[in-house]
């Protein structure tokens, strides 16, 4: 049973408070050219964020950046998985945080670290309080007191992250293949050059990729490549230098590849003149 108690849809920014039960563990590694805050309230669950796995616990909070790719893994079916998305587009809060200070955790905190947050992290309860009272009243909430919400719980975040002096990422072979493949997302990143790079196999390379991101390097590419050129056409860059500046060497090969994932042309995104 899919049960959703309220969702929103202002346009510019979307939320809304679900269940499932019993949890169905359907959710493939995935990734959004958006900015995301999850609440968990209720589960048995593991969340990977770029290789990065997460055992929830309810009243964790979950900050993702565009392009982070991420996956739910169910444990165990028995237990009601609850939580509240929102979903906010990059340009939403540009003009109130150009240098995005505030939004740290959404748009400039290295991928796949520190992306959860507990009341011991904040170091009070008020977060956890402000999204239990959203999940409670949050089909009669005005988007000005959701928009609220977001900014005391980030303004909240980014301090923690402030003061962190440094925040580590693990270093195995998983998290260097993924951080070395997004520092060279746009330019030359083959398997080949990156199984040479890493002295492993193609197929151990695609083997480590699997596991930890749900899809092969070549589709993780692809998918983060055509995400980043849809925001750049729709922020009006044109198609052409786009796909250019995307890492691909051929708009025809561009083209189909935008048509197979998104279900249209790159003109369709095209912002209005």
């Amino acid at each position: 049973m899919h049960k959703v108690f309220w969702s929103h849809d202002f346009g510019n920014f979307c939320c809304n408070h679900t269940l499932d039960e019993p949890p169905e563990d359907n959710c493939p590694m995935h990734t959004h050219g958006f900015m995301e805050i999850y609440y968990f309230i209720s589960g048995n669950c593991t969340y990977t964020v770029e290789g990065t796995a997460y055992a929830l616990k309810p009243h964790d909070i979950l900050f993702k950046r565009p392009l982070e790719a991420h996956k739910l893994t169910v444990n165990a079916s028995d237990v009601p998985y609850e939580r509240i998305g929102i979903s906010l587009p990059v340009d939403l809060f540009q003009a109130l945080d150009p240098e995005n200070t505030l939004f740290a955790p959404m748009m400039t905190r290295p991928l796949g670290t520190g992306n959860r947050f507990t009341s011991a992290d904040f170091g009070h309860n008020l977060c956890t309080e402000m999204m239990e009272r959203l999940a409670k009243n949050g089909r009669d909430m005005t988007q000005a007191e959701i928009v609220s919400v977001v900014l005391f719980v980030t303004a909240e975040a980014s301090r923690v992250l402030r003061s962190k002096t440094e925040i580590k990422r693990a270093s195995d072979t998983s998290t260097r293949l993924i951080d070395y493949v997004n520092d060279h997302l746009y330019g030359d990143i083959s398997l080949a050059k990156v199984s040479r790079e890493f002295f492993l196999s193609q197929s151990q390379i695609n083997r480590i990729f699997k596991a930890n991101t749900g899809s092969s390097l070549g589709q993780y590419v692809t998918a983060k490549r055509l995400l980043t050129a849809r925001d750049r056409i729709r922020s009006g860059i044109p198609a052409a230098e786009a796909c250019y500046t995307c890492g691909y060497n051929d708009y025809s090969s561009f083209y189909r590849a935008y048509v197979k994932r998104f279900g249209h042309t790159p003109m369709t995104d095209k912002k209005d003149e």
